[in-house]
């Protein structure tokens, strides 16, 4: 009996850390479209803190149609963050909210710096 629980025990731990080395890590190289989805929601944003809404908007377009894209051919949360960022601004651009896109805009481009410096640092761009 306590064989078998202490076998148990070991099982679940073994899996546990299996799991946990899988969690949260990187691809090898940068999602595909990072560096220009990042300057898409750049200028958006700064389209958008300049009050100019069309140029907002067309920049977002722009930005979401390349971080799909780049999404749907390798799944990557920079991408992931980056599309559903873009559709929030580009939601609140299309009902007049220039400053309603200012928020997901910072978001997007707060989390694309997050990755662009760790590539930096790894050498891979």
């Amino acid at each position: 009996m306590k064989a078998t629980s202490l076998k148990l025990i070991w099982v679940l731990l073994l899996t546990a850390l299996v799991n946990v080395s899988f969690a949260g890590g990187r691809y090898a190289d940068p999602p595909m479209n990072l560096m220009e989805v990042y300057k898409f929601a750049q200028q958006a944003l700064e389209a958008a803190k300049a009050g100019n809404k069309d140029g907002a908007l067309e920049a977002s377009i722009q930005g979401r149609k390349l971080a799909v894209a780049s999404f749907k051919e390798k799944s990557t949360m920079p991408m992931q963050v980056a599309a559903g960022s873009l559709k929030e601004a580009i939601t609140a651009l299309d009902a007049g909210k220039v400053d309603g896109a200012v928020p997901p805009l910072e978001h997007a481009i707060g989390k694309m710096n997050e990755e662009i410096d760790y590539y930096k640092k790894e050498g891979k761009l």
